[in-house]
């Protein structure tokens, strides 16, 4: 399962996979206080690069009040290597993510951190995506 994005299933529905190595209890408040609240929202930063070093994902269902519905969300953080953390809920993210995991390995695995830009891509009905760019 080294290369899945997905690889670790909790006990509430919920698939989660984080690259971030925790080895101090300051490591740990950092990784849940950038889970809880992180610096920036990803989609207000189109256009910036940065060194990509850590990620964290997670993908879980949940109910839509409105149709009652089961729907599938994500949550994606991304880490630089300033210590900033990047959050977004953009399905456009998970997958890339997933397929920088496939070319590149997880980032355990990586020689340096990946130089990313951060981009919207077109795609169906005029709508934009957000996404990211190796460079």
């Amino acid at each position: 399962m080294k290369n899945e994005i997905v690889n670790v299933e909790s006990k509430n529905n919920e698939n989660v996979y984080c690259s971030v190595k925790c080895k101090s209890y300051e490591d740990k408040k950092n990784l849940f206080n950038a889970l809880e609240q992180a610096d920036i929202l990803l989609n207000d930063v189109v256009g910036s690069e940065f060194e990509l070093k850590d990620v964290y994902v997670r993908k879980y269902e949940k109910i839509n009040e409105e149709s009652g519905e089961v729907e599938s969300k994500v949550r994606v953080i991304l880490f630089d290597t300033e210590g900033k953390s990047y959050a977004t809920g953009s399905f456009g993210i998970f997958n890339i993510i997933g397929r920088i995991i496939e070319a590149f390995g997880t980032p355990d695995t990586w020689s340096e951190p990946l130089k990313v830009k951060v981009i919207k891509k077109d795609i169906d009905n005029n709508k934009k995506m957000l996404s990211l760019e190796v460079l």
